[in-house]
């Protein structure tokens, strides 16, 4: 009998032991040797044997709600897993609705939010962002295809203008002599005059005279970038897809209005027909 009495004290001195602590809170969790072990883990630096601690406390007394909490902060502060961090979040507050540390809870979960949400690629922000770089490299594009164009232009403006300094000048025109038919045996004896010599060197002198002059040939001078310069403006040889639009978009990029810089290229060009543009035609561009 006195060796069966002894167990039921034991049993009962540990039902005692247990009534002090009340369920559920922090007391009870924290003397969970697991619980225990989880802090030292901790103190070491050694998060994830620090983590499966916990669960081994949870696993041994479901009461020990405080260990999802110190999960959650693991996850979200030490290892970076934002969406664990949440999930043990939601799990110590489903637990303890009414925690002291609540707000403190429900901050560290909104933080794990953002943080996951940050993560995660074409999301608001990453994509305000790349939109901002993406705008500000295509102006800078923008700009770099525009000097290019204005520099082509007038590459192109000064091989047209070499090509027609080249070109052989066209031959001038020169009247025919046509030789007079001869006289009649008549009319040589009513004008056959004696001879003299300087009755003869009159009509060679007028003969001489009658002839057309031929000038020098002198090709023409190409016209130089400050005689176009000298003029207000710049001449533009027309390439295949070209139009006035884009002409004007190319050396007016600056303009607020490209109807009135088409204006200004059809007053400066008159008789062109801007729906109708040939390549190789040389404009002028004011």
């Amino acid at each position: 009998m006195k060796r069966s009495i002894l167990p039921l004290l034991l049993s009962s001195w540990a039902l005692i032991s247990c009534q002090q602590t009340p369920p559920g809170s922090d007391a009870e969790d924290e003397r969970n040797p697991f619980f225990r072990q989880a802090s030292k883990d901790i103190a070491d630096l050694n998060y994830p044997a620090a983590i499966k601690q916990f669960e081994k406390a949870i696993a041994a007394n479901p009461n020990v709600v405080k260990a999802y909490l110190q999960i959650g902060l693991l996850y979200g502060d030490k290892l970076g897993d934002p969406v664990s961090a949440i999930y043990f979040y939601q799990k110590y507050l489903e637990a303890r609705p009414n925690a002291a540390e609540r707000e403190e809870v429900m901050a560290a979960m909104e933080k794990a939010k953002i943080d996951f949400a940050l993560s995660l690629t074409n999301t608001g922000i990453q994509n305000a962002a790349e939109i901002a770089k993406i705008s500000k490299e295509n102006v800078d594009l923008k700009q770099q295809i525009t000097q290019l164009q204005g520099t082509l232009a007038a590459k192109e403006a000064q091989v047209s203008q070499a090509g027609g300094a080249a070109a052989p000048p066209k031959a001038t025109p020169v009247n025919a002599v046509v030789p007079a038919a001869p006289a009649t045996g008549s009319e040589r004896k009513s004008t056959a005059k004696p001879a003299n010599p300087k009755s003869q060197e009159a009509p060679a002198k007028a003969a001489s005279t009658d002839l057309p002059s031929v000038p020098p040939v002198n090709p023409p001078a190409a016209p130089s970038e400050t005689a176009a310069a000298s003029q207000g403006g710049k001449q533009h040889t027309i390439a295949k897809g070209d139009t006035l639009w884009k002409l004007a978009k190319t050396y007016y990029p600056a303009s607020l209005d490209l109807n009135e810089e088409i204006k200004k290229i059809k007053a400066a060009n008159p008789g062109m027909d801007d729906r109708n543009l040939k390549i190789g035609t040389v404009i002028n561009i004011p």
